[in-house]
């Protein structure tokens, strides 16, 4: 059996705590303002801006059913409202702000509202996160790390759905605070001193908010919680502890797909999929012998019929099941008609429709995303992210024939990483240097 690295209930419930700290966090500073001067407050944003990347950066045992974008937001949120604040409070103590205002209409003790500065700021950030969408630094890294949201299994899904749903109601609060406090701030609000509806609006109603969204949320959360624990459909427990085998069917510039007619009416379960498939008992490892066993067994060819490379290991979110993934290299297509595999041959401009039109089963279209990204890398770059040409930008042409016999790791993360941080990439030299000597990543 394996070891449980979380149960899918305290999973689920870190959406709950994720949200309250790094919301809480966001509002801590708007509430303090009622007691701290402004002169301290972007000290006091960026202590909490810290405390939140501290507890970010806790060495949970669970990161890989855990989702950092939310945090990531309320971070940078929090760092950019400080700096901004600090540039205020800079303007005001050396004059500068008196050159573009009235001096008769500032208030030095007042000299901005925390709650118009972070708000906006929270609006932008969050845009930008929608916009970018799986393409954030967060979302690439944890792929790298983690693998997709359906090689992590339900709770992977669990965590896609959520933290986009938990981007979208910060989104709708940051837009309520920023419209309701601007619109206060530019109808009835007067710069003497701040009485108790000019601190209803700029410093409880976003403490208010925060509370209520606490609240919606620890429901919703229980909620799904429920529904999991009555073993839905989709849940890990449905199946228990497993292995999967999985086995990319190749020959020359073809792949073997079949498609599940029966399960038309089931989401995921009518799209393109490989036809061999193997299902067992859990196993931390699985050797290429047993794999090349598996293999003969499940397809009735026999070991000269065909050559098998291991490609990568995936592990769901809470460490129960794992799915090895293979490439099986045919000698000849006709092979398939005396075999017990079902499927058509797809040429690579095929491939690209289907999974350009969402037509491959999650699994499938992320093994082949891996294959093309990590054998572009791997043919464009060194393990450094280097050029292997000097061509900037060149790309050399994609080809599955011989992929059985290529000197590249597939399981390895370097290549990954390669792919998104490359000589073609901004800044790459500094960037480089950035991350050796100053994150000391490698």
């Amino acid at each position: 059996m394996p070891q449980r690295r979380l149960t899918n209930e305290n999973a689920i419930f870190s959406l709950w705590l994720n949200w309250t700290m790094s919301i809480g966090a966001l509002t801590l500073p708007a509430f303090l303002s009622l007691f701290i001067a402004k002169l301290w407050i972007p000290l006091v944003t960026f202590g909490v801006m810290g405390l939140l990347i501290l507890f970010n950066n806790t060495d949970r045992k669970y990161k890989a059913a855990s989702c950092d974008l939310i945090p990531m937001i309320c971070i940078r949120s929090l760092g950019f409202s400080a700096i901004i604040m600090m540039v205020i409070c800079i303007a005001y103590t050396r004059g500068i702000i008196n050159r573009f205002y009235d001096e008769a209409l500032l208030n030095e003790r007042i000299p901005y509202i925390t709650i118009l500065v972070i708000a906006p700021v929270v609006l932008v950030v969050c845009c930008w996160a929608v916009i970018m969408g799986k393409k954030t630094s967060i979302c690439r890294s944890c792929t790298i790390k983690y693998g997709t949201a359906s090689e992590r299994g339900f709770l992977g899904k669990l965590f896609h759905q959520e933290s986009s749903y938990q981007i979208w109601f910060l989104l709708i609060m940051a837009i309520v605070i920023s419209i309701v406090s601007w619109i206060y701030y530019g109808v009835f609000y007067v710069n003497v001193n701040m009485n108790t509806p000019d601190h209803f609006f700029f410093n409880w109603l976003p403490t208010i908010l925060f509370g209520i969204s606490v609240i919606y949320l620890g429901m919703r959360y229980f909620t799904l919680w429920g529904y999991y624990y009555q073993n839905v459909e989709g849940s890990a427990q449905r199946h228990g502890a497993s292995s999967c085998l999985r086995f990319i069917i190749i020959c020359d510039e073809q792949v073997l797909l079949h498609r599940a007619e029966e399960f038309y009416d089931i989401p995921d379960q009518n799209k393109f999929d490989t036809p061999a498939t193997l299902f067992r008992s859990y196993s931390e490892r699985i050797t290429p012998k047993e794999a090349t066993v598996a293999f003969c067994d499940l397809s009735n060819l026999q070991e000269t019929d065909f050559t098998l490379r291991f490609m990568y290991t995936s592990n769901d979110a809470n460490g129960e099941c794992n799915a090895f993934h293979y490439i099986c290299c045919l000698e000849n297509k006709d092979l398939i008609k005396q075999s017990q595999l079902r499927g058509k041959w797809y040429s690579l401009s095929q491939l690209q429709r289907l999974l350009y039109n969402h037509d491959l089963s999650p699994l499938m279209a992320t093994e082949i995303h891996r294959l093309y990204t990590i054998t572009m890398a791997w043919k464009t770059y060194d393990s450094e992210g280097r050029r292997l040409y000097k061509v900037k930008n060149y790309r050399p042409a994609f080809r599955l024939n011989g992929i059985c016999d290529w000197d590249v790791d597939f399981n390895s993360p370097q290549w990954l990483q390669v792919a998104r941080f490359n000589e073609d990439k901004p800044f790459f030299k500094i960037r480089r240097f950035w991350k050796k000597r100053i994150s000391g990543e490698k």
